[in-house]
This record gives C-alpha cells, structure tokens and sequence, in this order.
C-alpha cells in the first residue's frame, strides 16, 4: 500500500508527542523510522511504533529521553539513556561521535541503557551523509545460538558502516549477525509461512523450518553456522558479537546481553541495550577528495568484475537501498503486515484521544 511520506510523517510524529514525547525527538525518531522504510527494511521501519508507544504507557521506555553525558573527553564520550527512545540515543550518540571527529579527527561515543534502536544504516548514513565515515553497533537480548550449542546464548547484535559517494549517495551495509533478523522470524510466525532451514534451530539445536520456535526453546542461526570437529566451536558472527558487547556495553557499563531482555517479547521490562558509534572525519585523515577519488575508483574496479552470466550484476553495498529511497519518493510502499501494525496504531490513537 503506497503512503504518503509527508502524511505518515505526521501521524507518527502526533503519536509519539501524544504520549508525552516532545516534539523534536518524536520528529527524529518518525524521520529515522521512515528512512528505514525507504530503504526496504520494513521490518526496522514504523511497524514497530505501536510497540514502542505501548511500552511507554507500560513505564518501561523513558518519553521525556533524558540522556546524561557521564564522561566526556575530546574524542570519546559515555551516555546514560536512561530508559530513552532507541531513535533518540542513537541520534544523539552519532551527532556527538561526529562532533568529536571534527575536532580530533575520530569520535567514539558509547550509551547505555537504551532501548531497540532500529535500522543500525541510519546512523552510520548520518555520518556519510556530512562526510564522515560512520560505524553503528547494538547489542541485544540473547537470542542466537553459538553453533554447536543449544538455546539462546548470545546477541546477534547489529552492525552497520557507512562512507559517501561522489553522487551524494553511500556505500553501507547494515547486518544482524544471525542469518536473519528475528522481526522477519516474527513476521513469518504471524503468516504461518515456513522459513529457510539456515535461520532457527529448534530445541535440540538441529536445523528448522518452522519459525514457531523462535521463542519456544529455538534460537537464531548465526552467520555461516556450520559443524567443524574441533574442541573449541567459535565462528565469525560469535567472535563479532562478542566484539559488539565490548565496544558497547562493556566500554559504556552497561548491560551485556545476559542481562537484556526482549524489546518486543518482554514489553513490561526496561531494554538496557547499550549502542556504540564511531565516526571518522575523512577530510581531516586523508582529504575529502582523496578518499572520493579512491573510492570511485575501487568500486569500478570491482564492478568490472567478470559475471557467469548477463543476469548476474556486480553491485555496491548499499546499491540495493538507494534504489529503494529514490523509488520512496513517489511514495513509500508498505506491506500489509506494516499497514496492520498502523492500523492498530491508529486504534491506540483514538483509544488516547
């Protein structure tokens, strides 16, 4: 169903001030949601507003997001959310991270106690998009396997990078470490549709299609889980979540995701997610036109790579997306699992009202 940006905007925004958010960051919070949308990734967009907002009526998400700045050095800071929207300590970190790299030429700022911030691209785009080069991370509750084990052990935490193109655009990736996001399991679960056999084991820890047992004993397929007979089974995604925990939680001291429950599963409960950003001032470390140079001429190099087949086309990180935000602008193209979600946020809308 196509929507109007202008009027999503609005009435996402007017939801969000209607429970007590004020309305510079209910403004932020709609603008990266949909941004999120115009991207594709649907299942970080709108969609999960209701969710947000009923947790703010249960007490468990902070409305007035007072972020405290705990330390604060010239090129490093650690904030306290506070219970904050997810949207608004993510902006806020990124900004300041970006703000100390225009000073030192690198800017690390890590928070905790925050709560599901979204698509983990549009932090590392708001870096990209003022010349930096910007990484976004999260933890999450515990929702993946580490393979060869079984249950819910580790988070499979998000990260994201960003740096721009010559044509105003960027090249960015924005992954979970898990084979999928757990919202595309939720989503699959609500349609009763079947799911790759790569992404959930059951509770025995062998392979399945049925994503009912996410949260029923089951847990997340990391990244390029397989079996290897060795004494000690430690895999790329686990080793990098690991590193995720360090650079925000451990750094910001707040919680690692032993001690996170479910955004979603558990709206009655604080998140205590914990964020870090990093942002690199490309101007400052090599020269803005250097770099752009450097990278256009790399991502020509590896396009010109030779394919099997006419059908097969070498594309960027990122490319996929853009074309979806240039797409979005004739309108932005929900699902109707999205529209759904709307649909009941206009019911809790009227309910307030």
């Amino acid at each position: 169903m196509l929507y109007n940006k202008s009027e999503l905007f609005n009435f996402c925004k007017t939801a969000l001030m209607a429970q007590g958010v004020s309305e510079k960051n209910a403004q932020v919070t709609t603008a990266l949601l949909i941004e999120a949308d115009e991207m594709g990734i649907h299942s970080h967009g709108v969609k999960n507003l209701h969710k947000y907002i009923e947790k703010i009526r249960l007490g468990k998400l902070n409305p007035a997001c007072q972020i405290e700045v705990v330390s604060d050095m010239p090129g490093c800071a650690v904030l306290d959310a506070h219970n904050s929207i997810g949207m608004v300590s993510g902006y806020r970190g990124m900004k300041l991270a970006m703000e100390k790299a225009r000073k030192t030429g690198i800017g690390y700022v890590c928070v905790r106690n925050s709560c599901h911030f979204g698509a983990g691209g549009v932090y590392s785009n708001l870096a990209a998009r003022e010349g930096m080069f910007g990484i976004a991370m999260s933890n999450t509750d515990p929702n993946m396997a580490i393979p060869g084990t079984i249950g819910m052990t580790i988070g499979n935490n998000p990260f994201s990078y960003a740096y721009p193109k010559e044509n105003g655009q960027s090249v960015f990736l924005d992954i979970a470490l898990s084979a999928t996001a757990a919202l595309k399991i939720n989503k699959a679960k609500q349609a009763h549709e079947q799911i790759p056999n790569t992404w959930l084991i059951d509770d025995h820890g062998n392979a399945t299609t049925d994503p009912s047992w996410y949260g029923n004993g089951g847990a997340l397929q990391p990244i390029a889980a397989y079996e290897l007979h060795v004494p000690f089974i430690i895999w790329t995604s686990s080793c990098l979540s690991v590193m995720v925990e360090a650079l925000t939680a451990m750094m910001s001291g707040g919680c690692t995701c032993r001690d996170v429950p479910s955004w979603c599963f558990n709206l009655d409960s604080y998140n205590h997610v914990c964020h870090a950003f990093l942002a690199f001032d490309i101007a400052a470390i090599t020269g803005e036109q250097n770099f752009l140079n450097a990278a256009s001429t790399y991502e020509k190099y590896l396009k010109s790579a030779k394919t099997k087949d006419e059908r097969t086309t070498v594309m960027m990180p990122g490319e996929i997306e853009w074309n979806n935000i240039q797409a979005a602008e004739v309108g932005i193209d929900l699902p109707l699992d999205v529209v759904s979600e709307l649909d009941m946020l206009k019911e809790m809308v009227a309910e307030k009202s």
